[in-house]
């Protein structure tokens, strides 16, 4: 029965039902003319079978063959469990002042991630840090939400603290590569070496192996050395330099000015991995910012 349409067999099974149900009124309008003619009465049974199949035929041309489209609403002879008494998207409430049914969740709120399918009971496993992305340093970059300043309206991200040519703090941004990311790529020696495959396969088309960026003759980068796209930019400069590792992993993430965001093609350990390998050749351009880092 897994291989057979339940729409196709169920209609099957009505057309032959009602086949016999024409077969078997031609014959009760046969035999009825003929009785007839003899003057007899034609058996009860005969007409009893002729209303059931005539009522089915009216019943069928009522309610259409099984698969049949329609833009009105269907029957529900049998509810089941179609209508229950809940709230569906979009829909109204009395319960609540605002009328909503759809609530935002509380506050502070921990997604649940799911049972565990080996404990009936309802056990589960705790929550997973990257499922719930919990470390907020690695996964977006930020050190401090709330550390914007108001410029003619515009929300600006502040930058690291520095005193006396000395880094003593942290901006919006993180100043350094989260710890989390050396731990899980082996240690820097790891980390810088999948930085370089990465950058090679996804920053070097625009920005070059050596990541200065331009156009025309002076690009060293495929994309903009045949006059592809505008000139991208040059990231071993003292302001690229001078950007925090978060501000950069913000921008591989969400893309700025002409560069696309990257966050579908680039993971958030490659993308760390980057800025490590990008420090490098930050390091090799020889601005005095990196030591001072």
């Amino acid at each position: 029965m897994y291989g057979i349409d339940p729409n196709l067999f169920m209609n099957v099974l009505l057309t032959i039902i009602l086949a016999i149900g024409a077969i078997l009124f031609v014959l009760t309008l046969i035999l009825a003319t003929i009785h007839w003619r003899r003057g007899r009465i034609l058996m009860g049974w005969l007409y009893l079978g002729d209303v059931l199949f005539g009522a089915f035929a009216v019943l069928v041309g009522i309610l259409g063959l099984r698969g049949k489209t329609s833009d009105a609403p269907p029957w529900h002879f049998f509810l089941d469990m179609k209508y229950q008494p809940k709230y569906t998207a979009q829909g109204s409430s009395r319960f609540f002042p605002d009328g909503r049914a759809s609530r935002l969740p509380p506050e502070h709120t921990v997604p649940y991630d799911g049972a565990d399918y080996f404990g009936d009971a309802g056990f589960h496993l705790d929550p997973q840090p990257d499922f719930l992305q919990a470390d907020r340093r690695y996964y977006t970059g930020i050190a401090d939400s709330t550390a914007v300043k108001d410029e003619g309206g515009v929300k600006i991200p502040q930058g690291p603290r520095w005193q006396d040519n000395q880094l003593i703090g942290e901006g919006y941004f993180v100043n350094h590569i989260p710890s989390l990311a050396v731990e899980r790529a082996g240690g820097w020696e790891s980390l810088i070496r999948q930085g370089q495959r990465q950058f090679d396969i996804h920053c070097a088309v625009c920005h070059g192996s050596s990541g200065r960026g331009g156009a025309g003759d002076a690009a060293y980068g495929i994309v903009a050395a045949y006059g592809l796209s505008v000139p991208p930019s040059n990231l071993v400069t003292p302001d690229i330099q001078a950007q925090p590792d978060g501000q950069i992993f913000h921008t591989i993430t969400h893309g700025v000015r002409n560069m696309p965001a990257y966050a579908h093609q680039v993971g958030v350990q490659d993308r760390w991995a980057i800025i490590a390998y990008l420090r490098v050749l930050q390091y090799a351009a020889g601005n005095p910012l990196i030591d001072k880092r």
